[in-house]
């Protein structure tokens, strides 16, 4: 046993030994030898030598074993690492079932939450929407800036721009939708769409090795009944559609909402191209994000129309006073004629509308009136997306279920997929008999002021 294999010192009576490692040209920590006679510790550590150091969870540890050990540690504190070798070293040891978790101490995990989501959900730079786009996979600017919104309105103000990607748990995220519901009184749907912003964007950055594991993984959402949208009777649509409307642009779109069951954003998108003799083709739908796109379902569809409304709809489209032709909005915009009318316009229409079909013109002067009607349409819950409802209702009494949802452009899964693929021209008729039957009778034409 050579002396300078290690030095030994006293301690408070006791004789600690200190190893000597020649790669690392330094001694190990100090171990005690528990004992007071310096000849009976130079005993023990040659017993050490021989047979291993004492280790609680082992046993035994050779001291080459420790050395070596000693060497590791030293690379790891002077090596210019980067961020891969330190991925590498923690997945060596979470493999050896030695860690559970770690975190990395600079790079994208500890990047600020709110950052990181405000660059998932930016269409033009997110990684994740370039990986769904490259994958044939369908995501639209419009989709990302409602989630974008939902991050200003509520995860920014709840995490602040400080908190951490990688500091996020299971249980903030609990707190968080917690927050939602009971002190921010948000409904069971909304909670869950809110919460959505970022739990999406937390389960991508765990399936590419960004942070360890999915901290929203097993969250448990919130259930609870949907606000219906509120629908009018026929009574209230006859005396509606009879009234004189301020935007004749509104009018016809929601004549034709609600005689089609159509959504906003595919009237928005008809051009002239898009009216046959008998039906609508409806092939695109519009937003001020994505401009035209595909429909909700990526899927074509024709829908019958009512022949006076198909005569307001060319009349619409002649009344343009720019250059016309088969790609021409029919809901054209007079500042823009690459564009259709803005889509508040068909809601603001409606609820203009609705006020007249409340209130005399001599009470549309009392401000008071005019703000008890407002409340009680809002009550009513009744909006432009009312119209669909009200178009699925009534069809619905007069035809099977599947022939409603091929109108209304709804997808129920591969059985009615495979029913749509075999649409016929019977079942147009079918939808456009009905049609006429139920809506025409509601509408007053020829004049559409």
């Amino acid at each position: 046993m050579r002396q300078d294999q290690f030095s030994l010192h006293r301690r408070g009576g006791i004789w600690y030994v200190q190893f000597y490692n020649p790669q690392t040209r330094r001694y190990l920590t100090a171990r005690s030898t528990g004992e007071s006679n310096r000849n009976a510790a130079l005993l023990t550590v040659a017993a050490w030598i021989r047979d291993g150091l004492p280790d609680p969870s082992r046993g035994a540890r050779r001291l080459r074993e420790l050395l070596d050990l000693d060497v590791a540690i030293s690379i790891i504190r002077k090596a210019p690492l980067s961020l891969d070798d330190v991925e590498r070293i923690v997945r060596t040891l979470k493999d050896r079932d030695l860690i559970q978790d770690a975190t990395v101490g600079t790079g994208s995990v500890s990047e600020p939450l709110i950052t990181f989501l405000e660059r998932f959900w930016d269409y033009e730079q997110s990684p994740y929407v370039r990986e769904r786009v490259a994958h044939g996979q369908r995501i639209s600017r419009r989709h990302c800036r409602e989630a974008s919104n939902r991050l200003e309105y509520y995860w920014k103000p709840y995490f602040g721009k400080d908190k951490a990607l990688s500091q996020i748990r299971k249980s903030d995220i609990n707190t968080f939708s917690l927050w939602l519901k009971q002190d921010k009184g948000l409904m069971a749907n909304t909670v869950n769409n809110v919460l959505s912003a970022g739990t999406v964007a937390l389960r991508w950055a765990a399936r590419n090795d960004l942070i360890s594991k999915n901290p929203a993984e097993g969250l448990m959402g919130f259930s609870g009944k949907h606000m219906k949208r509120g629908v009018l009777t026929d009574s209230e649509v006859e005396q509606l559609f009879a009234l004189t409307w301020p935007d004749k642009h509104s009018k016809v779109a929601n004549m034709l909402a609600m005689s089609t069951g159509l959504r906003a954003g595919e009237i928005l998108a008809l051009q002239v191209r898009d009216i046959g003799d008998d039906r609508l083709y409806i092939r695109h739908s519009w937003n001020k994000w994505d401009a035209l796109k595909g429909t909700k379902t990526d899927k074509e569809r024709t829908v019958p129309i009512i022949p006076s409304i198909r005569i307001s709809l060319l009349d619409l489209a002649r009344s343009n006073p720019n250059e016309t032709g088969p790609s021409t909005f029919i809901f054209w915009s007079a500042s823009n004629p690459r564009r259709p009318i803005e889509p508040d316009r068909l809601i603001d229409g409606l609820r203009a509308a609705l006020l007249l079909l409340k209130l005399s013109e001599s009470e549309m002067k009392d401000k008071a009136k005019v703000i008890a009607a407002k409340e009680y349409w809002k009550r009513r819950l009744v909006v432009f997306h009312s119209w669909r409802h009200y178009f699925a209702a009534r069809m619905a009494d007069r035809l099977e279920k599947r022939k409603v949802m091929l109108a209304t452009g709804h997808s129920d899964g591969a059985v009615f997929d495979a029913y749509a693929d075999h649409s016929n021209e019977q079942v147009f008729h079918e939808v456009e008999k009905a049609a006429t039957d139920v809506f025409g009778k509601l509408l007053h034409f020829p004049a559409v002021p």
